[in-house]
């Protein structure tokens, strides 16, 4: 592109620049080396180019003034009282549920908070977007945890949130939002009708806070999660659909482009208006009036005027992940698609140009996902391509869905019945996502810390991207004569050619995706599932049992998987506690289990019960745990030491006290799990010698664990805890008692999963 034939595009970039700088330091420089270099060839160009950065300067800084005023009537410690507009639906966590609120009037009038509130209260008016509340409680700024690599104050600033509130009440506020955004909210709530799958909810309409936590997982580790993000995609597929209709209703062209802008103008804030969204609206827009007025489009030039048109909205959104990932993937469709869709010429049409496009977003964005996240998707390429022959029905079928929400009455019935047809959709896409989600080398670590770092990775892209073009360029004179071979080859053989071609691929992604032979020896596997407990016992004859499964966060049914387990022995639950029942719920979904030990011992928490139902509904042989018991596995014995029975009557307090503790042998190694029972549970025990042992309770601060360790005298020792947990475990007390009784000690926090590989011999 030369410079001097577009100067819209070099003044919109100026301006996009002066917004991304805004009131930084680098600004000045920017502005002197613009002015220079321009100055040399066009010095007309460079001084608007020049005028153009420092007004967007000017504009990002007073925008962001402007969104920052409203909190000048808010102080940390104090305390708020008032009316507020809910801007979405609530989101649980472990420990509460939090929502993002518009403060509606007062000093802080348009100030954004955080509203926290206890899991077990009821959001009034069903936590409905748009919903007026009337909140109380006491304000404090958002902190970022020691040693977390993700920086929640930045994400929360981000979203012009400076402020937490801790609700001390939670009321109805009377009347919800009017205006505009009010009826927008209503349309939502008719359209949401229309679905009977929260996948789908999610996909058309961006209300991912009802997908399951372990489907989301899935989506992020396979490289699918860009579908759970409403994004340039949804706005595609809107006017694909949309524009056929309209023909078929009689519209003219600029009829119909019309009606497609307005659709995508009611989309847009209906579907949440994310960075990515507002970014494809305004591509949309700039498109469909260029299409209208019959004059050629560029891509560039609305690319630049999405981001001018979202960084004038929200000037610190270009820190938002998803916003640069939008960019980067557009940007790299843009300069790498025509040179891949020619390269695959001999797939059929539809097909060559969605693996050219999925290839070149998953090639652009691989090294922001690689700084932002860590880690990059190998099998983000073929889950993408093996989810492509359905994401656009399934879109398709879900605004269909949406529109007759809309309509309610009758309209629901149909609305109900392309549910049941996308439920297919839906199941197949969830596979994918599981299957590649669940690949052994599906992920790469690659952190890439600083933006050098991320602007090295482009260049190195570039570089190959430039090689490639190189070669090919080499290779032109010969290209013609190899497709001319390859069509004159019969047509059975061309046939039989890209079925190898297809068997080598999919045996590829079989080899990629499949999980290891169990090991040949006996294995421990103390698992690393953050802060709680999951221990694996693997024997050679392929028996396996599993002690607790962690947090549902922690997915440990991934971990086991990728372990070699393809079906357990013995799973045991060995008390109630989150930390340790939690991820046992996709255990037994995912996995055949022989036998349940329950170490419930009648408590009354919902979810274990919950648990327990699931191990009845799922056939699962379920018993309860007793001192006394032997159970067998393969070579393995499992003898129980406690909890014994106990007279009838509500469950004790505390958990702990009496959960499983168990011995675990085979051969001459002996391993001892207790879970969280402590000295006063296991001193009353008859405690043997045991070659290895998992501390109790995490680390935690324990007296009597000297006295423990003095009779068992383990010879390794292995610390189940999460990396900068909120307790302080293990505590150094515990640390120093383990230094002088046990030869060599494990902690999961800083060795990740521990593995004891135990040798025919006397010791591991």
């Amino acid at each position: 592109m030369r410079v001097r034939r577009h100067p819209y595009h070099v003044g919109l970039a100026a301006f996009v620049a002066g917004l991304l700088l805004g009131g930084n330091l680098l600004l000045a420089a920017a502005v002197v080396v613009a002015i220079g270099l321009a100055a040399i060839r066009a010095p007309r160009l460079g001084l608007m180019a020049a005028l153009l950065l420092l007004a967007g300067g000017a504009i990002a800084h007073a925008r962001v003034h402007a969104i920052d005023a409203p909190d000048g009537a808010l102080h940390a410690g104090g305390r708020f009282a008032g009316r507020v507009w809910l801007l979405e639906r609530p989101r649980d966590s472990q420990f509460d549920s939090s929502a993002e609120v518009r403060v509606a009037d007062g000093p802080a009038r348009g100030a954004r908070l955080l509203v926290r509130a206890p899991l077990s209260w009821r959001w009034p008016s069903g936590g409905a977007e748009g919903a007026a509340l009337s909140v109380a409680g006491l304000l404090s700024r958002p902190h970022r945890s020691a040693g977390a690599e993700f920086d929640y104050p930045a994400y929360l600033r981000r979203r012009g949130i400076q402020y937490e509130l801790e609700a001390e009440r939670l009321d109805s506020g009377g009347s919800p939002r009017g205006g505009v955004l009010g009826a927008v909210d209503r349309l939502r709530l008719r359209a949401e009708r229309g679905f009977g799958d929260d996948l789908a909810l999610g996909m058309v309409l961006g209300e991912d806070q009802r997908i399951d936590p372990e489907v989301k997982d899935d989506f992020q580790r396979s490289g699918l999660s860009h579908l759970l993000a409403v994004s340039g995609q949804n706005v595609m597929l809107l006017g694909a659909l949309a524009l056929p209709l309209f023909a078929l209703a009689g519209l003219g062209p600029r009829a119909r482009l019309a009606g497609i802008g307005a659709l995508v103008a009611l989309y847009v804030p209906l579907a949440g208006a994310g960075p990515s969204l507002q970014r494809a609206g305004a591509m949309g827009a700039a498109g469909l009036a260029a299409a209208a007025s019959g004059r050629p489009t560029s891509r560039w030039y609305a690319l630049l005027l999405a981001a001018a048109a979202t960084l004038l909205a929200n000037p610190r959104v270009a820190g938002d992940p998803g916003w640069q990932l939008s960019f980067a993937a557009v940007a790299g469709i843009a300069l790498m698609v025509p040179g891949m869709r020619r390269a695959l010429g001999w797939l059929p049409g539809p097909l060559a140009e969605g693996a050219a496009i999925t290839a070149a977003a998953t090639v652009a964005t691989a090294p922001l996902l690689a700084h932002h996240f860590g880690s990059v998707q190998l099998v983000a390429l073929p889950a993408n391509l093996a989810a492509l022959p359905v994401v656009a029905p399934i879109m398709w079928l879900g605004m269909l869905q949406a529109a007759l929400g809309m309509l309610g009455g009758p309209a629901l019935t149909v609305a109900g019945g392309l549910g049941a047809l996308n439920g297919l959709l839906l199941a197949y896409l969830r596979a994918v996502a599981r299957w590649f989600g669940d690949a052994p080398h599906g992920q790469a670590a690659l952190a890439l810390r600083s933006p050098l770092a991320v602007a090295g990775a482009y260049a190195l892209l570039s570089a190959a991207a430039g090689a490639a073009w190189w070669l090919a360029r080499r290779a032109e004179p010969r290209a013609p004569a190899w497709a001319a071979a390859w069509r004159r080859l019969p047509r059975p053989r061309r046939r039989a050619v890209a079925a190898a071609i297809a068997a080598a691929l999919l045996f590829g992604g079989w080899a990629l995706t499949a999980p290891p032979a169990p090991p040949r020896r006996l294995t421990v596997s103390f698992l690393d599932v953050g802060q709680g407990d999951a221990t694996l016992i693997q024997d050679p004859s392929g028996a396996a049992v599993l002690f607790d499964g962690g947090p549902p966060e922690a997915r440990v049914a991934r971990l086991i998987r990728n372990l070699g387990v393809k079906r357990l022995s013995i799973v045991v639950a060995t008390h109630q506690s989150r930390d340790h029942q939690g991820g046992l719920h996709e255990v037994l979904r995912r996995f055949p289990v022989s036998l349940f030990v329950d170490g419930g011992d009648g408590t009354r928490d919902p979810d274990f019960i919950a648990l327990e139902h699931e191990a009845d509904e799922r056939g699962i042989r379920r018993v309860a745990s007793r001192a006394g018991e032997t159970l067998r596995a393969g070579g393995l014995t499992i003898r129980i030491l406690s909890p014994r029975p106990r007279a009838p009557g509500p469950p004790p307090g505390d958990p702990n006290l009496r959960a499983t503790v168990a011995i675990v042998s085979e051969g001459n190694f002996s391993l001892f799990l207790s879970a969280d029972a402590e000295s006063p549970a296991l001193l009353p025990l008859r405690l043997p010698r045991v070659t290895a042992m998992k501390v109790p309770h995490h680390g935690s601060a324990d007296p009597g664990l000297p006295r423990v360790l003095q009779e068992l005298k383990p010879q390794v020792a292995v610390i189940e805890v999460g990396a900068h947990n909120l307790y302080g475990h293990p505590r150094p007390s515990t640390l120093a008692a383990l230094r002088k009784a046990v030869p060599r000690v494990y902690r999961t926090d800083r060795d990740g999963t521990v593995r004891l590989t135990i040798s025919p011999g006397p010791g591991p």
